[in-house]
């Protein structure tokens, strides 16, 4: 398995960003961090030379929504700017993002995974647009190609495959509305989801924030996928684990993997209650500031 490790990764140095600026002969570092580098992980969605656009998470994954001017530090070359604006923003395209949606569809889930796919096309309806997803649920016949099989007959991992377009995710898991598996592969859906990331940073798409939402109402019963197997490959990428458990006991493993990822894991004892947990996570996910800055100008005499 390790040969599956040897992909391109985008490595962000979390809490500081930098980024090189061309301004005639010279090259100028713009750098943008926390002044409390406890506060949260800093990630850059785009930077010029007056202003950036940036995001900030706690260690589980959620966006820190009450952060201000002062709590930001702008420098370039030792000099530190004056920053004009800070302005909070839900709706700025997703170009630095991709999600893998797992969506546990077997027999047990018979009577709310109709709701769940509603819950979904409300999530993608209010996502700016930009990002790419892919859905990943359980079949019991190979309808494409596409399908990955599992170690049981007649039971076969279904992929949407990476897509921007809701429609398209949308008509994918809606075609699952009568569609039931006895079993729960869900380390090997989640594993196979992977493999999908791996895949697409490979033909060159690697510089998004990689997101998986994973609702499920019970453990794996199936698949020889190990949970420190899929922790390892997470890291590696690295993955963002969102883990949603519906009706059912907490699940230790699931929370364990969730916070090894710097991610969450939320236990919905009721359909009104995954719905809210998942627009809180849609609210999440695209949290951003919009910095403008402006740095002193010295002069020719006070350049260093």
């Amino acid at each position: 398995m390790r040969h599956i490790f040897q992909i391109i990764c985008f490595i962000v140095t979390l809490s500081t960003l930098t980024l090189t600026v061309s301004f005639g002969q010279l090259a100028h570092q713009i750098r943008i961090q926390l002044r409390n580098i406890k506060a949260g992980d800093l990630s850059l969605h785009s930077l010029d030379h007056d202003s950036a656009i940036v995001r900030v998470n706690d260690k589980n994954g959620h966006a820190l929504t009450r952060l201000e001017e002062d709590d930001f530090i702008v420098t370039r070359d030792g000099d530190t700017a004056t920053i004009i604006s800070c302005v909070k923003n839900t709706s700025v395209e997703l170009h630095d993002l991709a999600i893998t949606f797992i969506l546990d569809n077997s027999a047990s889930m018979f009577h709310s995974y109709d709701s769940l796919t509603k819950y979904m096309d409300e999530y993608l309806d209010s996502l700016p647009s930009g990002y790419v997803a892919n859905a990943i649920t359980f079949d019991n016949t190979e309808r494409r190609r596409t399908y990955d099989g599992t170690n049981r007959e007649q039971l076969f991992i279904a992929a949407s495959e990476f897509t921007s377009s809701p429609q398209r995710l949308k008509e994918f898991w809606h075609s699952y509305d009568t569609i039931r598996t006895n079993l729960t592969p869900l380390y090997e859906s989640m594993l196979r989801g992977l493999y999908r990331i791996i895949q697409r940073r490979k033909t060159g798409d690697s510089l998004r924030r990689e997101v998986m939402i994973v609702v499920t109402d019970g453990a794996d019963n199936v698949t020889s996928a190990s949970i420190d197997q899929l922790a390892e490959l997470m890291k590696a990428i690295p993955v963002t684990l969102f883990a949603i458990n519906f009706n059912t006991e907490p699940n230790n493993r699931l929370f364990w993997l969730a916070k090894k990822t710097h991610g969450d894991y939320y236990a919905a004892g009721e359909l009104r209650e995954l719905q809210i947990i998942l627009r809180d996570l849609r609210r999440d996910i695209p949290y951003s500031y919009k910095l403008v800055f402006s740095f002193h100008f010295r002069g020719a005499a006070g350049r260093r």
